[in-house]
């Protein structure tokens, strides 16, 4: 399961993945998790219905690329929380292991925010492989 939100760091890790397991050839799931907005204005959700659809149009963009190359994939959107919705998709799929990028954001993002990279690895039943 490789999780992909749009990001280069993302896109990296997709990358050496797809590197790394080509001889092997396994399932890709591909998931991309699109947080909801946080207030109940009118214009968060105008915002967020074409974020939304990028991000799906995203998923079926890189989905068709990682079958391009010979991999089955099974794609995947969730809206919510991300570290909670990889948590439960991986749940609920049971991966070999769970592959996501490193944001690399700063010191202090991290310590108020959180990683949902660190999130993933204390909390998910699988393996979890962090490219930088």
């Amino acid at each position: 399961m490789i999780c992909h939100d749009g990001s280069q760091n993302a896109q990296n890790a997709l990358e050496k993945t797809l590197t790394l397991f080509k001889s092997m050839k396994p399932e890709i799931i591909l998931l991309t998790v699109v947080d909801e907005p946080h207030d109940a204005s009118w214009a968060s959700e105008e915002v967020f219905k074409p974020w939304k659809e990028a991000r799906e149009t995203l998923l079926r963009e890189k989905a068709k690329e990682i079958s391009s190359q010979g991999f089955a994939v099974d794609a995947m959107l969730a809206t919510g929380d991300p570290r909670q919705m990889i948590l439960e998709a991986a749940k609920k799929k049971n991966p070999d292991i769970l592959i996501v990028g490193k944001r690399g954001a700063g010191r202090l993002p991290k310590m108020t925010l959180g990683s949902v990279s660190a999130f993933l690895v204390r909390h998910a039943l699988c393996p979890v492989l962090i490219f930088h």
